[in-house]
């Protein structure tokens, strides 16, 4: 493994994030369809989180990711310091009502994942989105 300024970064960020989500594009404005499924997830439960943009630095992030936790694409939710998964294993998670226990919420039953079509960007609960650099 490599010790890459970018890699350390990352690390940092999730170990300073209780939760962090890499993602294309920002919470307020999310550039794919899996990223916007997330934050959908995450507005539902009001959790607060931080978000990095990946487009800026999209292959050394997937380097840096890969190395981390054997994770090479994006959207990547982590809680804790570790990896949850991307946005399928997110949904999955949450439409079976553990989500919220991983993210250290209260997950209300009943929910379910937001369809892409339903979604506005832009929930409340986000940190601003950080820069790598």
């Amino acid at each position: 493994m490599s010790d890459s300024p970018i890699r350390e970064q990352v690390e940092q960020l999730i170990s300073e994030n209780p939760v962090l989500l890499f993602m294309k594009g920002t919470p307020d404005q999310p550039r794919c369809g899996f990223s916007m499924r997330v934050v959908g997830i995450l507005d539902q439960l009001g959790v607060e989180y931080g978000a990095v943009d990946v487009l800026p630095a999209l292959q050394p992030l997937r380097e840096a990711t890969g190395e981390i936790a054997d994770w090479r694409t994006f959207p990547q939710l982590y809680a804790g310091g570790e990896l949850l998964g991307g946005c399928d294993i997110i949904e999955e998670l949450f439409e079976a009502g553990e989500l919220g226990e991983a993210l250290g919420v209260a997950q209300p039953e009943g929910l379910e994942a937001p369809e892409a079509s339903r979604l506005v960007p832009g929930g409340s609960q986000q940190s601003p989105p950080m820069q790598l650099g």
